[in-house]
């Protein structure tokens, strides 16, 4: 995961982010920044561009593939789901083959305050939609031509999340509603209520971050929790999503889902790695320093694994200096654990990956198991570092390149890390460099999500009424009843808050309508019609006797496949029940 970057300034009467007069990125933004808010909600390109593109006018002319990617997070929270995503839109719009329009969550200051490092704060969305190009701009080097889109989010403290308020899909208008892009599809339809994504879009893709069970996994009552979870993703993924993406096999099975790693790294890492590889040819040693590691500071991201290693094998490791980034819940008590450790492990706040403070690193040790795929990981590969890592299908991707070592079990772990600290990182091939990049990462996107071509524009443009043509089998009734359910028990306060939703997440509140410029409904403190009450007890009550039957069909299909033996997976959810 990519780690916060040095904290900016504020202005005195404001809570606005102001770039420092110190920042090697001042002159950028200062050229850049007045042309950044001068984008349109509503358009995909800056003020005179497309008169001094024609070429790109005559393509939007035809009838272009429209690409909604949906996220759930932004800058300058510096996480996976606001960085990729981030990424992604500004190179599949680069070649001006497709319109893109990113659409992230906006949050009231109370919640950026909760969430953006460094006391960054924005007063409007657009604002916020010019540090991002900002800061994409100066890592890219050329200027994004992507629309950005707001929806109201609020920020749900104990899941350390931003989650969606209200229906986010009508952000985009239907006549625009072509293809969707859910980066974390289950987290967007959790709680989602409303239209049907694959009713809305004429193509659906998920693409999964996070391997949500493992995290499950070590809390209370784990097992349970982690059976319940993997059902309602899965069923979720079905109803709202054509096809879903896996970035590892670390996470889950999805119903018509592929793995594939469709993430690259940003550029800047790239150009650090040259730089490495140039130090390397001409003799001069490139890497100074030993082994380091950067994370979200919470045990779960591989710092209770990390620990606990260095901790058994400190006599094996002897002479080991080990250096820890990043910022989060648990950096107080994995600082005071690391001081306990016969080794020296010093604590640091996190920084930019891409800070020159780890350029001479020369080992990143990285143990976690609860990544999908560790963007961290990528990034060091692609500096010219040597990364050694579990043996486990989260860094399957990472086993093509030669700096990479991966271990089985403690005593694997030791021995790699020995020879990682001992040998010099080896040099890549030009192909092996491009496979980490956002170039190839587009090409493998566009290729599984199947949208080369005329792929998707040959599809029906009413998918639903395509399907509903189709003979009614018990998957599709199964399917249909689950989504009906849904969309009843997140309809209601009282049942998405036992489902685990935020307190007013139904409907916009007045401060989110203001800000986000939406029209609200004199007096009702929402933005949109409110549900009925007694037409809506009459809903849950069909969804109940629905849902009553759905389980049971689920439960009777589990058993036949436990019993013939053919689905292993099965077997072990129906042990787990």
């Amino acid at each position: 995961m990519i780690n916060e970057r040095t904290p900016h300034k504020k202005s005195e009467n404001s809570d606005s982010f102001v770039i420092p007069d110190h920042s090697p990125c001042q002159r950028i933004f200062n050229c850049h920044v007045s042309q950044a808010v001068e984008f349109s909600s509503q358009s995909s390109y800056p003020k005179g561009f497309l008169h001094k593109n024609p070429e790109i006018l005559s393509l939007m002319d035809r009838k272009q593939q429209h690409i909604a990617i949906f996220t759930t997070a932004s800058l300058p929270w510096l996480t996976g789901t606001a960085v990729n995503p981030l990424f992604r839109a500004a190179y599949l719009a680069k070649d001006g083959e497709r319109r893109v329009t990113l659409v992230i969550p906006w949050l009231s200051l109370i919640h950026q305050k909760q969430v953006y490092p460094g006391n960054i704060t924005f007063a409007s969305p657009k604002e916020q939609e010019a540090y991002v190009r900002w800061w994409l701009e100066d890592r890219t080097g050329f200027t994004s031509t992507f629309d950005t889109r707001f929806y109201p989010g609020k920020f749900a403290a104990d899941k350390k999340s931003i989650l969606a308020v209200g229906d986010i899909t009508e952000i985009i208008p239907d006549e625009e509603a072509d293809i969707a892009v859910l980066e974390e599809p289950e987290h967007l339809t959790w709680f989602h209520h409303g239209k049907r994504w694959k009713a809305k879009f004429r193509f659906v893709v998920g693409i999964v971050h996070t391997n949500y069970l493992e995290y499950v996994k070590r809390e209370k009552n784990d097992r349970l929790q982690a059976f319940l979870l993997e059902f309602v993703n899965s069923w979720l993924a079905r109803v709202h999503c054509h096809k879903v993406i896996r970035l590892s096999a670390a996470t889950q099975e999805y119903p018509n889902s592929i793995v594939c790693n469709v993430h690259g790294v940003n550029p800047k890492f790239l150009e650090i790695g040259e730089k490495k590889m140039e130090q390397q040819q001409n003799g001069n040693k490139a890497f100074t320093k030993g082994a380091y590691y950067i994370g979200r500071m919470v045990w779960s991201k591989g710092y209770e694994e990390l620990l606990g290693l260095l901790n058994i094998y400190h006599k094996e490791l002897a002479g080991l200096e080990m250096d820890l980034y990043g910022n989060g819940e648990d950096f107080d008590q994995i600082q005071r654990a690391a001081k306990k450790l016969k080794l020296v492990v010093r604590v640091y706040p996190g920084r930019d990956h891409a800070d020159p403070i780890f350029h001479d690193y020369k080992v990143f040790l990285n143990p976690s198991t609860t990544d999908v795929v560790c963007t961290a990981t990528a990034e060091a590969l692609a500096m010219g570092k040597i990364v050694v890592c579990a043996n486990h299908p989260s860094n399957d991707f990472f086993k093509q390149f030669p700096n990479c070592r991966t271990y089985d079990g403690r005593n694997g772990f030791v021995e790699a890390t020995l020879k990682a600290l001992a040998e010099e990182p080896a040099q890549p091939t030009d192909a092996q460099t491009h496979q980490l990049s956002w170039e190839s990462a587009t090409e493998r996107f566009l290729q599984v999500a199947e949208l080369v071509g005329d792929v998707v524009t040959k599809r029906s443009k009413s998918p639903s009424r395509h399907l509903e043509s189709e003979s009614l089998n018990s998957k599709r009734i199964i399917e249909d009843a689950f989504g009906y359910l849904h969309y009843v028990a997140s309809g209601f306060e009282t049942s998405r808050r036992a489902l685990g939703a935020i307190p007013g997440s139904l409907q916009p509140d007045e401060q989110l309508c203001k800000e986000l410029g939406l029209v609200t409904e004199l007096g009702k403190g929402h933005c949109h019609r409110p549900n009925g009450s007694w037409f809506g007890s009459v809903l849950v009550l069909v969804g109940s006797v629905i849902g009553v039957l759905f389980v049971k069909s689920v439960t009777l299909k589990l058993s036949v496949n436990a019993r013939v033996g053919s689905n292993k997976h099965a077997l072990l959810r129906l042990h787990l029940a």
